[in-house]
């Protein structure tokens, strides 16, 4: 047993207890803390090789992922542990959120980048505010990996919340034309997370937000209609994007020559989520949400990822759209139950990340071997 198997064994035993007795800032201030130390372990640790059953594999973009699962973005956002992913089997690889420039993240009431879990209730608040070392440093990284069959590279990438305008879209263009030079295999576009502020415009232009299509327009016109090389570019919404815009997006993705769309990012609809919360767990849910805000992530996203991811794959269907066009779903994704569910649904892919942690304290490294047996 790995130092971050046995950690994290034993962290899934007592947390439980921790959410309910102790002093819900304290719990935050602990678990924020000991999750980036807890990342950096996990990518020092290199287990051997998982050989993923081959009808768990897919051809996507002509590119060939492994399995059907891998993590979401903010997991790794240093594009650190690609070899720790690769070898315990999963499907891809997603490094970031990251933006144009180095950005430290929020910090407030002491604490640097909070987070906080909720094991009773499978789920996660965070509100860490997009920290990460910039498109160049991480691009630099990536270029010097060596890509292991089956397991390609992909990029998240947003824009600086403290640019506007034409400063954030060529920042974001920066990114892509790095990554794009790196090797990156794929890239997804965070237009979501709920943790930094994003331009918007009350105006609609056909339903959708006037400033969200003009960042896509632009992106369009300046990197994805003069690609010279197969470099899938998705598109990441949240979970709380009202269904009625699925189909608007993706008429709009497919004619702007995006490939997909990943539904979705975390949630900030703490009224219906706290539905699903513990009650033991309800008064630190209160506090970060009340003290943070954040985006909520884990199993009370479950049912609304299906349903948009549902929507989405059957409007693909049953239009003419013309292009390789492929549904991820992110939000809630924890077992061969869910991965079922979106295959049934005509989802290509799914991304976990609250999943992921609760899965590795009961498997170790051999969670994507045991989930993907079945």
């Amino acid at each position: 047993m790995t130092k971050t198997e046995l950690l994290s064994r034993i962290d899934s035993k007592f947390r439980p207890m921790m959410v309910q007795f102790l002093p819900a800032n304290f719990y935050s201030y602990l678990y924020s803390n000991g999750r980036k130390s807890f990342i950096n372990m996990l990518a020092s640790e290199i287990p051997q090789n998982v050989i993923v059953p081959t009808r768990h594999s897919k051809i996507l973009w002509d590119i060939e992922f492994q399995s059907n699962l891998f993590n979401a973005a903010g997991m790794f956002k240093k594009g650190e542990a690609y070899y720790t992913v690769a070898a315990q089997g999963a499907g891809a690889y997603l490094a970031g959120t990251t933006t144009a420039r180095y950005r430290r993240g929020n910090e407030k009431k002491g604490i640097l980048h909070p987070f906080a879990s909720y094991p009773q209730s499978a789920a996660a608040l965070n509100w860490m505010g997009l920290p990460n070392e910039g498109h160049e440093v991480v691009a630099k990284r990536i270029s010097g990996l060596d890509k292991q069959a089956g397991c390609p590279i992909g990029v998240s990438i947003g824009s600086s919340p403290e640019d506007t305008g034409l400063t954030a879209l060529n920042g974001v263009l920066d990114g892509f034309r790095l990554y794009d030079k790196a090797g990156a295999d794929f890239i997804e576009l965070n237009e979501s997370c709920p943790n930094v502020v994003h331009e918007h415009d009350n105006n609609s232009e056909g339903g959708l937000d006037s400033m969200l299509v003009e960042r896509l327009e632009f992106i369009s016109e300046n990197f994805l209609s003069i690609r010279d090389r197969n470099l899938p570019v998705i598109l990441k919404i949240s979970t709380d994007t009202e269904k009625e815009l699925i189909p608007l997006l993706i008429n709009k993705l497919s004619e702007l020559e995006f490939d997909g769309i990943n539904i979705g990012n975390t949630s900030t609809d703490y009224e219906s989520a706290r539905t699903m919360i513990a009650p033991n767990e309800m008064k630190t849910f209160d506090y970060f949400t009340k003290t943070f805000g954040g985006g909520l992530s884990g199993r009370p996203l479950k049912k609304k990822s299906l349903e948009l991811s549902a929507l989405a794959s059957e409007y693909i269907s049953q239009s003419n759209i013309g292009r390789e066009f492929h549904v991820i779903r992110t939000g809630g994704v924890e077992n061969a139950g869910d991965l079922s569910r979106s295959e049934k649904a005509g989802v290509a892919l799914n991304q976990w990340f609250t999943g992921y942690f609760d899965a590795f304290s009961l498997r170790g490294h051999k969670l994507y071997e045991e989930l993907l047996r079945t």
